[in-house]
């Protein structure tokens, strides 16, 4: 796959500061019974670089810890070649492996070598043919509610079509679909809703800042900006300041709301008004119990499907409470949201 965003330059490690109350929420939630449980996890992250992952790999490290599990974290740095290398090196030091493909095609050699050294595999996120269990959320789902949401709250006083930036990941499947399913939900509710542009941020905000500028300087201005994730929401936000266009005029909905900064930039009620929340801090407890359950032997689903909602200023303290001053995770809240039983395109 092209590797343009590692040919620029990866943004900084994004720093996740661990909210002090965590560890007590974490231990809210219980351990999964198990007569057997692995000693240590290998994770196959594809860019931990990104605040989701930051944040996925802290709770699975804490989480780990209650069970007795080390985990040893290596980075494929966005390429299936070094996910597939990396993978044939875990193998040899960990009983059991965390998968975030770096791609939606290819990655089914990690699988092999996997089965081949009787390691279990866990893939999160991105599907692969022949896993045995994929913790993530719906994306066409989400999208569409995503969309829905827009479509319902974001009006133009002049009735003219809705236009929208759509800012994606190509490589990968999942973005693709978040994509697809956002315009289908927008255009739900208005119709004529109009895609005035796609590009791809490369899950990278500078880049996304860039091409952002660039495309708007040709297409014009927009209504909605619409991210596969937060980081490149903000970067194409700046791209959208730096074509000259009104902060006020324009509607950021994104993806994932895993930093404090999304979250004090969404409760000042500015452009991000709504971004479709995924809680990386349950997904990396998904992801250790459900490594537990397949090393113990134990039924698990083909698609462990994961909550998502809608998050806005309204509804955001309700999955997020403030603990000393410090945005924590509500896993009961979190747990309590109706997820779909099976996903509408996969």
């Amino acid at each position: 796959m092209g590797n343009a965003a590692v040919e620029e330059g990866h943004p900084p490690t994004a720093q996740y500061d661990p909210p002090p109350a965590l560890d007590d929420a974490i231990k809210e939630v219980p351990l999964v019974g198990a007569s057997k449980r692995p000693a240590k996890v290998g994770y196959l992250t594809n860019y931990s670089f990104h605040i989701w992952y930051q944040i996925v790999i802290e709770v699975m490290k804490r989480r780990g810890a209650q069970y007795g599990i080390e985990l040893d974290i290596l980075d494929a740095n966005l390429s299936v070649e070094n996910q597939i290398a990396q993978s044939r090196e875990l193998v040899k030091r960990v009983d059991a492996i965390v998968l975030t493909p770096a791609n939606t095609s290819g990655l089914e050699q990690v699988l092999k070598i996997g089965a081949e050294a009787g390691v279990p595999i866990v893939v999160e996120a991105n599907p692969v043919d022949g896993m045995a269990t994929m913790v993530a959320i719906c994306d066409y789902d989400a999208g569409f509610a995503l969309g829905e949401w827009v479509g319902n709250n974001v009006h133009k006083d002049d009735d003219t079509p809705l236009r929208i930036l759509d800012v994606g990941l190509p490589w990968l499947r999942p973005c693709l679909l978040r994509s697809e399913g956002f315009v289908d939900g927008v255009r739900s509710i208005q119709s004529n809703a109009i895609v005035a542009a796609s590009i791809n941020g490369e899950a990278t905000p500078s880049i996304a800042q860039r091409i952002a500028k660039e495309t708007l300087n040709e297409v014009g201005d927009v209504d909605v900006i619409f991210a596969m994730d937060d980081e490149t929401a903000q970067g194409a936000f700046r791209g959208y300041l730096d074509a000259g266009f009104d902060e006020n005029s324009v509607t950021v909905a994104g993806f994932g709301l895993s930093g404090e900064h999304e979250k004090e930039w969404m409760m000042r009620r500015e452009a991000l008004r709504v971004s479709q929340a995924m809680f990386p801090e349950y997904v990396g407890l998904r992801c250790i119990d459900g490594v537990v359950k397949l090393f113990d032997g134990q039924q698990v689903p083909v698609r462990d499907v994961t909550p998502t909602i809608s998050m806005t200023a309204d509804n955001l303290e309700k999955f997020y409470p403030k603990v000393d001053g410090v945005w924590t995770p509500d896993f009961a809240a979190i747990a309590s949201i109706p997820a779909k039983a099976e996903c509408t395109k996969v």
